[in-house]
Formats: structure tokens, C-alpha cells, sequence
């Protein structure tokens, strides 16, 4: 009776986990939920990022007498080429979607004047509650053309945004309302509301922050360019804010390469969104702030990998459902500085335990019932990740 029962809660959590697939919504409205996050794209005005939600709050800027200014869009960069408004095929005309397995693509038309076609990809993590994007600009030309990838999303004006500060001067009219408090930039909003400027410009270190409420974490997490490889007059990352202080756009950007004839370079990007523990102070110059970023990003892995979210085929972590321990199987010739993490599904770590041999046991007791994600690591690197609930 007790295997039935195990087994119709393994069967549960496994169609819990089945929210990653993509759902069509209304009027050409595509959708994920995963986890506590929400994640709509609209096809029909350009694929644009139409909203996302933390458990059902909206954190981005959605306004209905706006909508070529709200949500999530995607320009290619520099702007000094084409000015402005943004190309109507790339960024608001309606694009093809289609819906495989777990994955929502997006196929735009080419723009007649500088002959770009744009694809989006998003897929969900479960692994560390995430969505990624992947933002594809295609030459159609017949000769070499040099872009870079240029995401624009819009927030609400007010709340706090920081960002790991790169090489190079943070510049813009805007400067002024910044703080360089150590190794980052912080912005508060609430308090420069009315001040000089609207834009910034800046190397970063491959990540954007905002805090909505003093509670509500964003985050937009990117590959690091180095200082110099952004666009002409552009910069890894960007931040605007209107002179009426209603929306504030959360830019980043990507290296500016060639892009050869009839060919395509694609850019990866990955959101997050997490409720702030009460321990983590929001305001300038926070340590438990930016500790909680970077510990974040630190456990989620490079960027360029996260679509990889299979176990190690050396390593076995059971039973699952689980109730007072974990046993790790593996190969492993050496179990040196080897260690077993475990995190609730807001990223909270629940155990930390070092592994000295083959088959060893963690000790879970004092975990809560529910569902959690695993990171098994070797100095540093990350040999294995994945999910498992724990039921007694």
C-alpha cells in the first residue's frame, strides 16, 4: 500500500511538472507556468513579452494605452542605424508561432529596408525556475551585416534596480541619479523620481536586477561582453526612464559581431523571479542583497548551458519521492571536496552536506514535504542537477 502511495505521488508531482509545456491563450497568446512564475507572449504584436507574473503579480509594465511601449520586446543594436520608430516587422507586426514538446518558437518576417528576420525561443526550467529565451537575428541579405542583440524590457517606474558594474565609466544623462556602491550600480527610483535624465549607459557583468515593493526580485541574466564589444554608441547594459516617470526599461545588450550572408547568430537570455526572504535588505549598497543575486545566479550555472537540465549519466539520486534521506549513486573516482545541495523551488538552499564515498546517505529529515531541485558538485563544477519531491 505504501509503494501504491509513493507512486501516486511521484505521478502528481511529475504532471505538476508538466505546466513547462506551453499553452495557447487567447487572441494568438501563448503561455508557460512554471512553478510560482507566469510568462505570456503575444504573437500577434511581434512575439512581444506580454507579461510575467510571481505568484499572479505582474511584474512587468503592461498598460493598455501603451502597448507598443509595454511589455518585453527586441531590437537589433545599434539604434543610431535606424533610428527611430523600430522596424514594424521585428518589433510589433505578428509573427508565426508554433508549440513543440516543451518550447514556444516565434517566426517573424524579414524587414524590407535592412533585410533582418527574427526568431524567439522560450522554454521554462524547472531546475531552477526559470525562463529562457533565445533571441535569433538572421541575415537574408547576400552580404555580411554587424548587430548586436538588444533586449528592452519595461517595469513600472519606482522600486530599486542594481546591476554588477564591468570596465569603463557609467555615462548618460541620467548618471547623476545613480549610486556606485562598490562593485555595483544602484538605482532607486523612488528616491531620484523627478531628477535629471533618462538614460544610462554601462558595462556590466551579465546581469539586471529590479526590486519591485521591496520584495518582488527580477532578474534578467545574460552572457558577460566585455567593455569595448557592445554596439557603437551602445553598452552591455542600458537603463530609461520616461520624463513622466511611468515606466522604467531594464535594457541589455550582446556583442556586436558580423553576421555573414544567408546566416544567424543567436543570444541567450534567462529570467528569473523570486520573493526576497524578510533577512534580505532592499536599499542601496544591500550586501544581503547582492549576495542573494549573485548566490542565485551562482547555483542556476552559466548561461550558455542552461538548456541543459539532464542528470549526469554517472550520477543516481533516490529514492524519489524521498522521506528522511537521499542516497547518491555514482562513478566517481575521487570524492574530494565534493558536496550535496539541496533548494526549495525560490532557491532557498534546505542542506549542504559533503560526500566522502559511493552510496552515501543526506539526511533529510528536517525538510519540509514538497518539491525541490538538487545540485551535486566538485570544486566548483557542477556534475549533476535535477528534481525530486520529498512525501511522508
Amino acid at each position: 500500500m505504501k509503494n501504491i502511495l509513493l507512486m501516486v505521488l511521484l505521478l502528481l508531482f511529475l504532471q505538476g511538472q508538466s505546466q513547462i509545456k506551453p499553452l495557447a491563450g487567447s487572441s494568438n497568446k501563448y503561455s508557460i507556468s512554471c512553478n510560482n512564475l507566469f510568462f505570456e507572449v503575444n504573437a500577434d504584436d511581434g512575439a512581444r513579452i506580454s507579461s510575467f507574473k510571481l505568484n499572479g503579480d505582474e511584474l512587468m509594465y503592461v498598460a493598455f494605452s501603451l502597448t507598443d511601449m509595454a511589455g518585453s520586446t527586441f531590437w537589433p543594436s545599434p539604434q543610431s542605424v535606424w533610428n527611430w520608430p523600430p522596424m514594424a516587422n521585428l518589433d510589433n507586426k505578428p509573427y508565426t508561432a508554433t508549440v513543440s514538446e516543451n518550447r514556444m518558437m516565434f517566426t517573424g518576417s524579414t524587414d524590407s529596408k535592412y533585410q533582418l528576420r527574427f526568431y524567439k525561443t522560450m522554454v521554462a526550467s524547472m531546475a531552477d525556475t526559470s525562463i529562457v529565451i533565445e533571441y535569433t537575428i538572421k541575415n537574408e541579405k547576400s552580404t555580411a551585416q554587424t548587430w548586436a542583440p538588444w533586449e528592452v524590457t519595461r517595469v513600472i517606474a519606482g522600486g530599486l534596480t542594481l546591476f554588477g558594474k564591468g570596465d569603463g565609466s557609467l555615462t548618460g544623462d541620467m548618471a547623476s541619479r545613480m549610486e556606485e556602491e562598490g562593485d555595483y550600480v544602484w538605482y532607486d527610483q523612488d528616491e531620484t523620481a523627478g531628477g535629471k535624465g533618462n538614460k544610462i549607459f554601462c558595462d556590466g557583468k551579465g546581469w539586471l536586477a529590479h526590486v519591485i515593493d521591496g520584495e518582488k526580485l527580477f532578474v534578467k541574466q545574460f552572457e558577460d561582453i566585455a567593455n569595448g564589444k557592445a554596439a557603437p554608441g551602445e553598452a552591455e547594459v542600458e537603463i530609461y526612464t520616461t520624463s513622466d516617470h511611468v515606466y522604467t526599461e531594464l535594457e541589455d545588450q550582446g556583442a556586436y559581431a558580423s553576421i555573414a550572408a544567408k546566416d544567424s547568430v543567436t543570444w541567450k537570455v534567462k529570467w528569473f523571479a523570486r520573493v526576497l526572504p524578510s533577512s534580505v535588505d532592499v536599499s542601496v549598497g544591500s550586501a544581503s542583497l547582492t549576495a542573494y543575486i549573485e548566490n542565485m545566479l551562482k547555483r542556476s550555472g552559466d548561461i550558455s548551458g542552461t538548456h541543459n537540465l539532464s542528470v549526469a549519466a554517472n550520477v543516481k539520486v533516490f529514492p524519489n519521492p524521498a522521506t528522511e534521506y537521499l542516497v547518491v549513486e555514482s562513478n566517481l573516482k575521487s570524492y574530494d571536496n565534493t558536496l550535496m545541495y539541496l533548494y526549495d523551488l525560490q532557491g532557498q538552499m534546505m542542506v549542504k552536506q559533503s560526500l566522502e564515498t559511493n552510496n552515501q546517505k543526506v539526511n533529510i529529515r528536517s525538510v519540509a514535504n514538497g518539491n525541490y531541485v538538487y545540485l551535486l558538485k566538485q570544486n566548483g563544477k557542477v556534475l549533476s542537477r535535477g528534481k525530486l519531491a520529498i512525501q511522508r
